[in-house]
């Protein structure tokens, strides 16, 4: 069998027995955003479409960038965890799994609107931050057995991870035009670059994450849970893209969704709504500290957002995500 990662979408599905019997392809197409991996609708000639998924050894959006091809593995790991719970009902079907060519094959949710568009002023319905508030309280109580813990170190995409979250952005000499993306920002980053108190701290954070999945009370995480990885439909909000899962403290996924609820400017009672809708107990600080690092990351590292503010919101931002890190409040 040939290499699947760069055949056409029909020719997978043959090869790999996928095709529904007496049905043909009649079109695939890029279907959404498609960061990490390469994404198709596969529609046939009866009426109904797929989604193709394949992990390429790259970040799909930057080439040059490698990514570990087993974060399919992972992810279809994740589905088959949350399979018949709170949490899998609201996220598409895994149909088919080819861990060996790094593919699979998922339910096809339709006419649907990712949440990116909160980058630009949309403004996010209180139901549907309960909704995902909801759906983490849900992921987080799914016991998970041991054998399948070690499946969810999902060791190679942390470390990749921990690159572009922790230690690219704040490292002096990345190289990283900040003025390119936003005129003046250059100086703001590398402020906080040159701030030792910070750079500790999330240095601390980075070494929890990087030794995660020992800690007694960690939970299983989506791991970047934020608007790009939902999508809207007429049957509801579904959560998608799960490939940096592990294991590891529940503030991880809600420090990380209410850091874009203030990136994307939404109302502040958004956050609390966030915290009661989710209704289990939290560290309040090892959540905030992980909700700074996520706003300073996606300012001044390479994990940009569409984000429609100038200079003087960005680095308000970035003021608030330093209190938040250092525990002095935001």
């Amino acid at each position: 069998m040939q290499d699947t990662k760069t055949l056409p979408a029909e020719q997978v599905l043959s090869e790999k027995g996928w095709l529904p019997e007496g049905v043909q392809v009649i079109s695939s197409e890029i279907a959404g955003a498609g960061n990490m991996n390469l994404v198709e609708r596969v529609r046939f000639d009866d009426g109904r479409s797929v989604i193709l998924k394949r992990s390429r050894p790259w970040v799909e959006k930057y080439p040059d960038i490698p990514a570990p091809v087993e974060r399919a593995t992972v992810e279809a790991a994740f589905y088959r965890s949350v399979a018949g719970t709170r949490a899998g009902e609201a996220m598409p079907a895994l149909l088919q799994h080819d861990s060996a060519d790094a593919c699979s094959l998922f339910e096809d949710l339709g006419a649907g609107a990712d949440g990116m568009g909160l980058y630009s002023g949309e403004v996010l319905p209180l139901e549907q931050v309960r909704a995902v508030a909801e759906w983490m309280a849900a992921l987080h109580a799914i016991e998970i057995d041991e054998q399948t813990c070690a499946t969810f170190q999902n060791k190679a995409m942390r470390e990749l991870n921990a690159l572009h979250i922790f230690q690219f952005p704040l490292d002096p000499d990345n190289g990283f035009d900040l003025d390119a993306i936003t005129p003046g920002l250059q100086a703001v980053g590398d402020g906080l670059k040159a701030d030792q108190a910070f750079c500790t701290a999330v240095s601390e954070i980075c070494a929890r994450y990087l030794g995660a999945g020992t800690i007694e009370g960690d939970v299983l995480l989506h791991g970047d849970l934020y608007p790009g990885s939902w999508l809207t439909t007429e049957a509801g909000l579904f959560v998608i893209d799960p490939e940096f899962c592990w294991i590891g403290p529940a503030e991880w996924d809600v420090g990380v969704l209410s850091a874009h609820l203030r990136l994307s400017g939404q109302p502040a009672s958004h956050v609390d709504g966030l915290y009661s809708a989710y209704g289990r107990p939290l560290d309040r600080s090892l959540l905030d500290r992980i909700a700074g690092i996520e706003i300073m990351r996606r300012l001044i590292g390479v994990a940009q957002l569409p984000l429609d503010i100038g200079l003087e919101e960005k680095t308000a931002l970035l003021d608030d995500a330093r209190a938040l890190v250092l525990g002095q409040g935001a």
